[in-house]
Formats: C-alpha cells, structure tokens, sequence
C-alpha cells in the first residue's frame, strides 16, 4: 500500500479508453482513465479501476453523401473481449446488486488487466434484471436521464458492494468525474449501519474520497430534481439515518 493510505487507489470512471479491443470509451475522458491506469501500471502503485463494461458502447458512425451523420451501435460480446468474469466461491458468476426504484438490478463483475493493474467493469445485462434494467450498462452517454441514472446508482453503490464482495478495502475512492459520486453516500451508509453517527459516517467517508473533474461545464455534470432521485434510491436516506 501507499503509505498512511492503508489499501489501494480505486479509481472510478465512466469509461476508461486502454485499448481499441475494449471499446468502452468515447474520447478524452476515456483516454485520460485509461492513462492513469497505465501510469499507475507502469510505477507499480497500488491501483485499482473500475467502470462499467457496455454491451453496446459507444456508438459508430458514417457520413453520408449529403454530409449528414448516421449512428449505429454493435453488440459487445464479454466473451470475445480482453475480460475475464469474476467467479464466486462455488464457481459461478459472482452476482450482486444494487437498489434502483424499489427493485434489486442484479450485476455481474469482470476483469481486465490493464499491465500491473486491474480493472473491474459492472455489468448488468443479466437474464433475471428487468428489461429496461438490463440497458442501464447498454450505452456509453445513454440519452435516457433515467438510465442515466440507474448507470450512477450501478457505478456508485455498486463500485463499493463489489469492492466488498472482492474483499478490497481501498485506501482512497478516486471518482473522475461526477457519475459515480453515490459511493460516497455508500460508505457513510455502511458506517451508519454498524453504529457510527451520520456526522461522524460522512466525515469518515470525505477522508476516503477523492474527486477530479475533467469536463467542468453543465453538459458534464447534471442534475436530478430531488423527487426523481429520491424516487429512484428510496432506500438510501433510512440507510443513512436521515429524512
């Protein structure tokens, strides 16, 4: 570990761009996490990704002969790519879950190693999840606020039950960018859980947390009216002792 950290840099992003064959990212963002990761690699420090792995990406596009752009997207299979699916004790795929709207989204975990350093991508396109719950890991930059959303709540509160279920204890939560800030409220949550006063739970987690921002204009950092978060992590102000 780095000293007086305790545990391992985990650097969370929206996307990470490491290598055409993973094509998980769009552009600078992208490009910039999966430098990090590789820098990291390259110093042997002690650090950790972890993103969502897209089934569709980000999406493709040709110009036609008039100058207008066309989108298309391509099915990713995990199987086909630079990734290995994490297993659970008895062998399985290890499956975990999130709270989003009153139901449990079911996950699942995989890896790819990125030099030195591993890098873990949530995944929820699993047979048991609803359909709409099932594209919440679809798109890069989905145009749906919901999904979007559901994409927050995966990359927050699920980063940390996976971290948990990996047996992780990192030193510093590093979120680049703003997508996966729940997990923050995810730790106080589970400090509340086992006594902790919610001042005293939230003031642990800013010591753990970490953030960066690298498109510091609205279009990269948007909000939710309070009723529709509220609506879509109904559970997380009990959990966290609060109205």
């Amino acid at each position: 570990p780095i000293e007086g950290l305790g545990g391992p840099v985990v650097f969370v992003c929206a996307e990470f761009g490491v290598h055409p064959s993973l094509p998980i990212y769009s552009g600078g963002l992208g490009a910039l996490a999966g430098d990090i990761l590789k820098a990291a690699s390259d110093l042997a420090l002690p650090v950790i990704g972890v993103g969502l792995l897209y089934r569709k990406g980000y999406f493709q596009q040709r110009v036609d002969r008039t100058g207008l752009q066309h989108e298309y997207w391509t099915q990713i299979m995990p199987e086909r790519l630079p990734t290995v699916q994490v297993r659970d004790e008895r062998g399985g795929p290890l499956t975990l879950s999130f709270p989003f709207f009153g139901r449990e989204v079911a996950f699942h975990v995989w890896r790819a190693e990125v030099g030195r350093v591993p890098l873990y991508l949530l995944d929820a396109e699993l047979e048991e999840n609803d359909p709409l719950d099932r594209w919440i890991t679809a798109r890069l930059y989905e145009g749906n606020p919901l999904t979007r959303l559901g994409q927050y709540g995966l990359l927050g509160l699920g980063t940390v039950r996976a971290l948990r279920a990996l047996g992780i204890e990192p030193g510093v939560l590093h979120f680049n960018e703003g997508h996966p800030a729940l997990a923050a409220l995810e730790l106080a949550a589970e400090e509340v859980a086992s006594g902790v006063a919610i001042d005293d739970a939230l003031a642990a987690a800013r010591e753990r947390c970490v953030f960066t921002t690298h498109t510091p204009v609205p279009a990269g950092n948007e909000t939710y009216e309070t009723t529709s978060f509220l609506e879509a992590f109904a559970d997380l102000p009990p959990r966290l002792g609060i109205d």
